[in-house]
């Protein structure tokens, strides 16, 4: 009975050795480390530029009475380096650039410009038409090394459109496609594009006839929907004259003006100018509208906030006959921006008719200060400012040289007087909406809106974890 007793304390003894060799052969456990992050820096920029604008559709040749094709046109493409053909339109190595053409005959007639953007995942297009006599060509451009994949939502007076395009487009390529061809019809559009992979540059030509004459082509370029925002050019005193008092059409060629041909009709009296502004909210919103001139606020209203549907897209006409802009407060995110058209007197035609020009602004935020900057697009282009605070503007070139200064009162739009030279890239800092036009006295306009081009250094943060389907231990 004793032996038995030892023997079993020495067996007990084994085992609780045993397990104390197993737990001291047991790892201790590892701490995490930490995590860490580091930035990274933004990618050599690249812009596009939708390139010339096409007829559209119903091209009927460069001769006769009814020809539509264009066969004098300039275009021009400024920056700080070369471009190269990417599709349809042009590329550049560049953190912006600006695009203009001038068309002196044919269905698209008249003066358009842009500023040529880097590729982004989602932008909106306020602007254009796809009723009788009006087309909307939406361009696609991805300058980068990578294929993108664009989803197309159109908004028009009903709201949003069912149906939604889906477009790849190719490294190095572009795609176009006329809105008209997939909704028909539409007084007021606004489009989405959104893009997966490496973004997308998009543009839509506004053209449009007012029987057999142009009745204005135009680009419109990207917008952000914000709750407090600013058009800083609606009108910009663009008055045309009379038929037979100017000697002909102008185009502008870089540095020279040459008159292309001459106004044989006799004299006419055309429209004064008129404006027209687009409103979109999204998710809906509740709408103020006011308009400002150089001499304060005007005494407009549509008399009471807009209450806007989502997606609905809504025009309001503006009785302005001085450079003013209009001011947009909402209780939501909402899209804006204004049309301009100008009339003026044909190349050719009955003695009664009219020919049109137009040009579309956006919008700009005007909650917090920003730094926009732009091309400046011709020699002889004004620059328009809106502030909603008594301010100073500086207007500063590559080398921090100011070009153009004024004290602008508290919502106001005023001109700046400037220095700088056509291709001259140039930026303003603080509160403020700002854009250039050209106008000519025989009744173009064109517009060029800044963009944001500030380089945003990426922080990317790694944190340890277990790979996807591991097993610990």
């Amino acid at each position: 009975m004793i032996r038995r007793i030892v023997l079993s304390a020495g067996a007990l003894a084994l085992v609780a050795g045993s397990a104390a060799v197993v737990a001291t052969a047991t790892p201790p456990p590892v701490d995490s480390p930490a995590p860490m992050s580091f930035e990274i820096e933004p990618p050599t920029p690249v812009v596009a530029c939708p390139g010339a604008q096409t007829v559209p559709v119903g091209d009927v040749g460069t001769a006769g009475d009814l020809a539509s094709e264009p066969t004098v046109r300039t275009l021009d493409v400024r920056g700080s380096t070369a471009t190269r053909v990417l599709g349809f339109g042009l590329a550049a190595d560049d953190a912006i650039a600006v695009q203009t053409e001038q068309i002196a005959d044919g269905d698209i007639e008249g003066w358009a410009a842009l500023t040529c953007a880097q590729p982004s995942f989602d932008q909106w297009l306020v602007g254009g038409a796809t009723t009788l006599g009006s087309s909307a060509r939406l361009v696609l451009l991805n300058p980068s090394a990578a294929p993108t994949e664009v989803t197309v939502t159109i908004y028009g007076p009903l709201g949003a459109q069912q149906d939604q395009l889906l477009l790849p487009v190719a490294p190095g390529d572009s795609v176009q496609r006329l809105i008209e061809a997939v909704a028909t019809q539409m007084s007021a559009l606004v489009v989405r594009v959104e893009a997966t992979g490496p973004g997308i540059v998009a543009a839509l030509q506004d053209s449009r006839l007012a029987g057999f004459q142009p009745a204005g082509t135009a680009w419109v370029g990207a917008s952000a929907p914000a709750t407090d925002l600013a058009i800083p050019l609606v009108n910009a005193d663009a008055q045309a004259v009379p038929r037979g008092d100017t000697g002909g059409v102008q185009v502008i060629d870089p540095g020279t003006a040459t008159t292309v041909t001459d106004a044989a009709s006799p004299t006419v009296d055309v429209p004064p100018p008129t404006v027209t502004v687009r409103l979109m909210a999204p998710e809906g919103a509740n709408v103020d509208l006011s308009l400002v001139s150089s001499a304060g606020i005007e005494s407009w209203s549509v008399g009471q906030p807009l209450a806007l549907e989502p997606g609905v897209v809504t025009d309001i006409d503006v009785p302005t006959d001085t450079l003013g802009a209009v001011e947009v407060r909402s209780d939501a995110p909402v899209l804006a921006a204004a049309r301009t058209v100008v009339a003026r007197a044909p190349r050719e035609g009955l003695a009664d008719d009219v020919a049109y020009d137009h040009t579309w602004v956006p919008a700009m935020d005007v909650r917090a200060s920003t730094t926009l900057s732009a091309v400046v697009p011709l020699d002889g282009a004004r620059l328009a400012v809106y502030s909603p605070y008594s301010a100073r503007v500086d207007v500063l070139d590559d080398a921090d040289q100011v070009v153009g200064s004024a004290e602008v009162t508290g919502r106001t739009v005023q001109w700046v007087p400037m220095s700088a030279t056509a291709g001259t890239r140039v930026r303003i800092a603080g509160v403020f909406a700002w854009a250039f036009v050209m106008t000519s006295p025989d009744g173009y306009i064109a517009s060029v809106a800044p963009v944001d081009i500030s380089d945003s250094v990426l922080t990317a943060t790694v944190r340890p974890g277990m790979y996807p389907n591991s097993v610990s231990g």
